[in-house]
């Protein structure tokens, strides 16, 4: 009897190496599921403060995970996500060459998943764009999230700059797939890509105005960033203070609660809609 129950003890450790997968790839694939729900108690958090804690932890936590098991998009993709958020939400203001680090870092995670080299010749990295589909939509996202965001930090380096088209192409796929994506965050790129430059710079104001309107309605104005970002890049750049004033007005009178998947990310609106307020006379 003894030697029967060692035997099925040893099945399990068997199946994995006769699977290729080793017993530290396996823990690290089921604790995927766990850094999703993770970074949605992180987006769900209220208190700007507490989540700013804790996401250090959870990022040396995902990248030990990644360390076990390098090939796993899925982690890839959290790890994507989480530097990006950490960054945009936490750094960029305060600790700018940080932000621009760990922005790097996400993308990085993320064209390893995509199987994409940032060098890559156009032709070919255009093409591989052209067969992601809605399985790899949330890594094609938080990729070029991740990218967009280290060239904003960068804008001083002519070779981080060259590099926006691909990032161009990379959201113009996750529009085309689905629009609607994290609260339509393809939409909130392009409100973004053309309102906040001149006409000169490839900047068109009717196009912006339209993305970020299609942003807002994505989530029926409940996520609040996107009405930030309406504000900072078009109503700025189009000196329209009548709009500016009615977007800051509808952030800071929402009600608690609006949209509790991202409680975080409206606590971090209310907050930049104060300081936005407060610049009006320098901005208009």
């Amino acid at each position: 009897m003894k030697r029967k129950l060692i035997h099925f003890a040893i099945l399990p450790a068997l199946a994995l190496v006769l699977a290729g997968c080793t017993l530290r790839q396996a823990v690290a694939r089921s604790s995927a599921a766990v850094l999703d729900d993770m970074i949605a108690a992180l987006n769900a958090e209220p208190d700007p403060g507490h989540a700013r804690e804790a996401t250090a932890s959870l990022l040396v936590m995902i990248e030990g995970f990644v360390r076990a098991d390098p090939g796993n998009a899925r982690l890839r993709r959290s790890a994507a996500q989480a530097y990006g958020g950490f960054a945009f939400g936490f750094l960029e203001k305060e600790e700018p060459a940080r932000a621009r680090r760990l922005y790097l870092r996400g993308r990085d995670h993320g064209l390893s998943a995509l199987g994409l080299a940032s060098g890559a010749k156009e032709t070919a990295f255009r093409a591989a764009l052209g067969h992601v589909g809605r399985d790899r939509l949330a890594l094609l996202f938080w990729t070029a999230y991740c990218w967009s965001g280290w060239i904003n930090m960068s804008r001083q380096d002519p070779d981080a700059v060259a590099d926006l088209p691909r990032v161009e192409a990379m959201m113009a796929r996750a529009r085309l797939v689905d629009p609607g994506y994290f609260h339509g965050g393809p939409e909130l790129f392009f409100g973004v890509y053309w309102g906040s430059r001149s006409r000169l710079m490839g900047g068109d104001p009717k196009k912006a105005k339209a993305a970020f309107a299609r942003a807002v309605s994505a989530s029926k104005g409940r996520f609040l960033m996107a009405k930030l970002l309406f504000a900072r890049h078009f109503a700025v750049q189009a000196q329209d203070k009548k709009l500016f004033t009615r977007l800051l007005g509808e952030i800071e009178k929402a009600p608690e609660g609006l949209l509790p998947a991202q409680a975080l990310a409206n606590a971090l609106a209310r907050r930049r809609a104060r300081e936005l307020r407060e610049r009006m006379e320098e901005l208009f």
